[in-house]
């Protein structure tokens, strides 16, 4: 017979059993239980936590609308008819979400219901002023020769990278043609690139997109499918990254390289949440203007005046070499030479660079070094010296030919022959000669006959010695206090 003692007894019992589901669930999910009331006309709502407690002031955007956070870390919008993600800007005070290797700061948006819901749950991070940021370019594999060949340089990069860890934190960007026209090898691509052991962001190219497709939404879709969104934004440290899809795809490798006025005024909306004191990364594929040339893609202009007030550096690939830009007092932009190099027919980028990628050392809001690195070479080598009779150019057959991979007009490079006091040289515009006897002809380069040489590239140098020169030092200083130096004696 139960006694009432035995009856509640069994009763708290039950409900103990009753409520153990929820007891054990995360509390990510009981989160997800709490109802997002939404407000008339919206149809895409959700709830942003970090470290489980609502965060507030946090940006959502589906690559149309830009919203924030209301103090219960709730967001709501009117999603566009054509966005396929909903995504946030991610706070320099939470870790990069990451997902099978991957940054991973998007979910899909299911339009078979009335309103939409994704939460997004961020981890803490700890706060810091320096990283590392890792920045690739051109990729670019196409079948399984490339790919063996990355496989042995993601090793190489793997080390570099993982020596930059010591130091602090490391995230990375490739800036675009991840593939080339052969969109079943995403995911191979993206296998390497987990070996890093980063937070590596994606970039969109020209050969990223489906060269069947006429309709540039449409040619985007296999990049979306592996990586998500083809412009979004995310903040770390001090800066504020802004990661653009600057090719409009017309179908059959026909493009132009401008971006869409859809996400300019995205970008104009997502800035409003920028403070002026964040320096932006912009990273796109096409170069927005070329150092050298007359070049400038066409609606940089319109880049350029969104970013106006703002402290800015921009990222580009595509071209398969190195050239920096200063665009204005507040906008340099560093055009990438390929880890590719030239299409993967040797080790060499078509300015006579080694394949390689860059590196930037950021306190704050500022960059306080960054240097590119040959994947096969050591950090030091960042001049290549050519003895007389070297030169392209019949009128310079004389001189000693100096290649400086990663020059600007702020650098000094300086020739000193026999230990006399050096000469400071000023730089021309001519062919390397190593880019161009290995990629110039019909049969060359044995891998790609059709892959030829660039023109000209502006960070050449040239000095004429004296007949009996015995040694040429040639020394090479960058505006971040490192000193690069090469020894040329003759034979």
């Amino acid at each position: 017979m139960n006694t009432p003692k035995n009856i509640i007894y069994w009763f708290i019992l039950m409900l103990c059993i009753a409520f153990l589901p929820l007891a054990c669930k995360p509390k990510s999910a009981l989160i997800e239980k709490i109802p997002v009331q939404a407000l008339p006309g919206m149809d895409l709502v959700g709830r942003v936590t970090i470290n489980q407690k609502p965060a507030s002031g946090v940006v959502v955007s589906d690559g149309y609308s830009v919203v924030s956070t209301d103090k219960n870390g709730v967001y709501q919008m009117k999603a566009n008819e054509n966005a396929r993600f909903v995504f946030t800007s991610i706070p320099a005070s939470a870790k990069i979400p990451m997902k099978n290797g991957l940054p991973e700061i998007y979910k899909p948006i299911y339009k078979n219901k009335q309103v939409a819901r994704q939460d997004f749950h961020l981890e803490a991070a700890t706060k810091f002023s320096k990283f590392h940021l890792l920045a690739l370019a051109d990729v670019q594999i196409a079948n399984n020769t490339d790919l063996s060949l990355l496989k042995a340089d993601i090793e190489k990069i793997r080390e570099h990278t993982l020596a930059l860890k010591d130091s602090g934190e490391v995230i990375g960007i490739s800036l675009g043609d991840l593939v080339w026209d052969n969109m079943s090898y995403f995911p191979n691509y993206a296998e390497e690139i987990k070996k890093l052991k980063i937070p590596v962001f994606q970039v969109i190219g020209n050969h990223d997109h489906d060269l069947t497709e006429s309709d540039d939404r449409k040619a985007i879709r296999h990049f979306e499918n592996n990586f998500g969104p083809a412009y979004y934004s995310f903040n770390f440290g001090s800066n504020h990254f802004v990661v653009l899809d600057n090719v409009l795809y017309k179908g059959n490798k026909k493009y132009t390289g401008e971006i869409t006025e859809a996400q300019l005024n995205w970008l104009k909306n997502d800035l409003e949440y920028v403070n002026k004191d964040q320096q932006i990364i912009v990273a796109l594929h096409i170069p927005t203007s070329k150092r050298f040339s007359s070049f400038v893609s066409p609606n940089s202009q319109k880049l350029y005046s969104l970013l106006e007030g703002y402290k800015v550096k921009i990222l580009s690939g595509h071209t398969h070499y190195n050239v920096v830009t200063t665009v204005n007092k507040n906008i340099q932009e560093y055009t990438i030479g390929a880890v590719c190099g030239a299409f993967w027919t040797g080790d060499i980028c078509s300015d006579g660079s080694p394949r390689g990628f860059t590196v930037f050392k950021l306190k704050d809001n500022e960059v306080v070094n960054k240097y590119y690195k040959g994947t096969n070479h050591e950090k030091a080598y960042q001049i290549k010296v050519y003895e007389p009779g070297k030169a392209v150019s019949t009128g310079l057959k004389n001189d000693v030919i100096m290649n400086v991979f990663g020059w600007h007009t702020n650098w000094t490079v300086s020739v000193s022959e026999d230990n006399q006091t050096p000469v400071v040289l000023k730089n021309i515009t001519e062919k390397d000669p190593d880019a161009f006897n290995t990629m110039n002809g019909k049969s060359l380069p044995v891998y790609r006959p059709f892959v030829e040489p660039h023109a000209k590239n502006d960070h050449m140098f040239h000095y004429r010695p004296s007949a009996n020169w015995q040694q040429i030092s040639v020394q090479a200083a960058d505006p971040y206090g490192n000193i690069y130096k090469s020894v040329l004696k003759k034979k």
